[in-house]
């Protein structure tokens, strides 16, 4: 993960004082902050795109952008950065404006070494309360995470605290990991989580771009650009002005396109292919990738310069076979999208079917499981999913025990005597309705009647929970 946090935090200060920049970079830099300058507004919002700071303390009077035209458009990407503003206007109109666009604090110029320091120790304070407000927050929400995103595991629960940090800041980042672990899952979250929310969602898969026109795809074309460009077209940096450009396998870009990338990084600038006219575009950008970017760098297939500029803040998903339980979780919400989908009735995925779907390896990751998902429902019918209505290279893979215990972190089973072998218990039932009633009575017991206890024991959604209470006639009290 490459974002700059180490002492106190980090602290960008604005202003077209290059003295005053200095003296008070000086002092926070004595006090144990991280200190990024930028000499105005529109520099300052570029530099966001590559580091997320703790506190923003920033120059109210400064030519071009204004600090609080600054703060303006601050405020629809950054909505909880803390700000403190630096004014030799003390009249009463410039910080009713400044607080009423969210400023945190204000100083006046020229600013008191010790205020000046109290004041950006409060505002970061603040900032980390927010994140871990945030956090907790989403761990006491009974869905826990973020929208399309599911898993309980403690990797994924440390991928929530990831996200809850960047969903913050206006950066780039760079979400690595398998293919099929739900890289576009998480570029989606970021967008809807930002200040960016209302503004476009842009994805590109680059390696299904010929390198002819991956120029054109990103950045567009005029008409007679090139022998079929017979009209004026707008690339994807264009379309996700305001909003999320999403790059998947990035990797796969040309190194003629990620020369045109980097340009586009750093300046927010491009031009269309066989255009003259300079077009802004104001994005954030969120790139993914299966491979090991650094050892594209090492070999030539990648530029260490454009690395940098993606990578500020790195996210690693983690592969399906490290998530514990969360295989099961996963696959009754496919269940339920899937069934709404074809709109039938969602089917009862077995506790059989969830045994085997735990215990295997999934090389194919979230993607995998999906077209299992998908194939068993098809397969099932109106019955519910059993072993049978998965495919053989899952079920082949399979423990061959009916319950394996793998639906809780302290399984069931030592709740039985030691004397006494856990999977043997269910040998006197003749049906697996029998040994799914069994557990279902054996998880609320061990959760003294709290179904949210309980389905997180049983690995399963709570309207599957209610229903399978409804169909067996158990009484939660």
């Amino acid at each position: 993960m490459t974002s700059k946090t180490q002492g106190n935090g980090v602290v960008l200060v604005v202003d077209d004082d290059p003295s005053l920049r200095r003296l008070v970079s000086h002092w926070l830099s004595r006090a144990g902050y991280e200190v990024e300058e930028a000499a105005n507004g529109a520099a300052a919002l570029r530099l966001l795109a590559h580091v997320i700071p703790d506190v923003l303390l920033m120059d109210v009077e400064m030519p071009g952008k204004s600090g609080v035209d600054t703060l303006k458009a601050l405020r629809k990407r950054e909505p909880h950065l803390p700000v403190v503003m630096l004014t030799a206007d003390t009249g009463v109109d410039t910080v009713v404006a400044s607080m009423q666009l969210g400023a945190y604090d204000y100083l006046n110029k020229p600013p008191q070494k010790q205020r000046l320091i109290n004041a950006v120790e409060r505002a970061a304070e603040h900032s980390r309360m927010a994140v871990r407000m945030r956090h907790l927050e989403r761990e006491a929400s009974s869905e826990p995470g973020y929208p399309g995103i599911v898993g309980e595991s403690a990797p994924m629960r440390a991928l929530y605290r990831e996200l809850d940090r960047v969903t913050a800041a206006d950066i780039t980042v760079l979400v690595s990991g398998e293919s099929g672990t739900g890289k576009e899952l998480v570029a989606q979250a970021l967008h809807e989580a930002s200040g960016r929310a209302d503004g476009p969602f842009v994805a590109i898969n680059c390696a299904a771009i010929p390198d002819t026109l991956q120029e054109s795809e990103l950045f567009g074309h005029e008409k007679g650009a090139f022998t079929g460009a017979q009209n004026r077209r707008e690339g994807r940096f264009e379309q996700a002005d305001g909003g999320t450009l999403f790059l998947d396998e990035i990797a796969e870009l040309s190194l003629a396109a990620q020369a045109q990338l980097l340009r586009a990084l750093q300046e927010r600038r491009f031009f269309r292919v066989g255009g003259d006219r300079e077009i802004s575009s104001d994005f954030r950008l969120v790139a993914a990738t299966n491979r090991d970017l650094l050892a594209e760098v090492r070999t030539g297939r990648f530029r260490e310069d454009l690395y940098y500029r993606v990578a500020v803040y790195e996210i690693q998903l983690p592969p399906l076979r490290e998530r514990e339980r969360d295989a099961v979780l996963i696959a009754h919400e496919l269940v339920r999208t899937f069934a709404s989908k074809i709109g039938i009735a969602e089917p009862i995925l077995t506790a059989e079917a969830a045994t085997v779907i735990a215990g295997y390896e999934w090389p194919g990751n979230v993607r995998e499981l999906q077209n299992a998902v998908q194939r068993a429902i098809v397969a099932a019918g109106s019955d519910d999913i059993g072993p049978q209505h998965l495919p053989s290279a899952v079920t082949g893979a399979a423990p061959l025990s009916v319950l394996k215990a793998k639906t809780s972190e302290k399984p069931l089973a030592e709740e039985h005597s030691s004397s006494v072998d856990f999977l043997s218990a269910f040998e006197s039932f003749p049906t697996i309705a029998q040994v799914e009633r069994y557990v279902i009575e054996r998880a609320i017991a061990k959760s003294d009647g709290n179904l949210s206890e309980a389905v997180r024991l049983l690995g399963i959604g709570r309207t599957t929970l209610y229903r399978k209470l409804e169909k067996y006639g158990v009484n939660a009290e």
